[in-house]
């Protein structure tokens, strides 16, 4: 028996939709699990970085469902690590469903996603490379709950990945403990503004959504390309977003443009990694 497990990168917060939003990027890691004796192997991102053993995130998943006992696993990994691309949550994705389809059984999305919580803590690149498409994630009564609003966004997004890496923890503690009314109530704006834009699928309101107040200033400091960015914006693109804590951005580029920018892209940061890409409809599956 065979079963591979295709799991979506994913771009978290989108703007001012901090840890309640999120879209899914068709950039993939694969999962194999062949039954045999335990072996671990690691291709592409990660291979020397992550352990081979049962410590590995897919691993840990897929125990929650399914015992790694008599199966091997092999990871093909595109997603970089550390970048805010989502690939440990794209990794625990891939962990689950592979374990489900081994065991049999049948989960919910909500279901998988409160499993796979404890060993990702970010709802938001969880379910999003679950479910695939944009995502919006929020806590009412028991469990973490999410739901799909759309299958694409009217814009391209073109990230950047510079070679440095942030960590989550690291930038998650540069965000202040309160805000003045003021900017509390525009950030509530710009998330209302940003969910609407992204349900009725319209380009412009979607470009003034992306102004966030909550996170990105104080993140800023890790991602400099992002004020960069801004500062000098590239002709065609709308606008510029920090991809979950960064230090890799997301330049969204509008309809038509997406060569050019991305030509404009690498002629400027030649030592980074410019990737094409776009909203996926699909999450993990075999």
């Amino acid at each position: 028996m065979s079963t591979v497990v295709r799991a979506p990168a994913s771009t978290a917060n989108l703007g001012p939709g901090f840890d309640c939003a999120a879209a899914a990027l068709d950039l993939w890691n694969e999962l194999h699990v062949e039954e045999g004796e335990p072996v671990v192997t690691v291709e592409g991102e990660g291979a020397g970085e992550v352990p081979q053993d049962a410590d590995h995130l897919a691993l840990r998943a897929f125990s929650l469902v399914a015992p790694t006992k008599g199966y091997r696993f092999r990871f093909v990994n595109r997603i970089p690590l550390e970048r805010g691309l989502g690939s440990s949550a794209a990794t625990i994705a891939a962990g689950l469903v592979a374990g489900a389809a081994v065991a049999g059984r049948q989960f919910s999305h909500d279901e998988l996603l409160e499993l796979g919580l404890p060993l990702e803590g970010h709802p938001d690149n969880l379910a999003a490379a679950l479910r695939g498409g944009v995502c919006l994630i929020w806590r009412n009564g028991a469990g973490p709950h999410a739901v799909r609003i759309a299958t694409e966004l009217p814009l391209i997004p073109i990230v950047v990945v510079p070679s440095s890496r942030v960590n989550t923890l690291e930038s998650r503690s540069r965000l202040p403990e309160t805000l003045s009314h003021q900017d509390a109530t525009a950030a509530a704006a710009q998330a209302a503004m940003l969910g609407a834009a992204i349900a009725a699928g319209d380009a412009s309101l979607l470009a003034d959504a992306f102004h966030d107040r909550l996170h990105e200033p104080y993140r800023a400091q890790d991602a400099p390309l992002l004020e960069e960015l801004r500062a000098q914006p590239v002709e065609g693109a709308v606008g510029v977003t920090l991809s979950g804590s960064g230090p890799s951005v997301v330049v969204w580029a509008a309809m038509g443009s997406g060569s050019e920018v991305t030509a404009e892209l690498e002629r400027r940061y030649p030592d980074a990694r410019v990737f094409r890409l776009k909203v996926t409809d699909r999450g993990a599956s075999t």
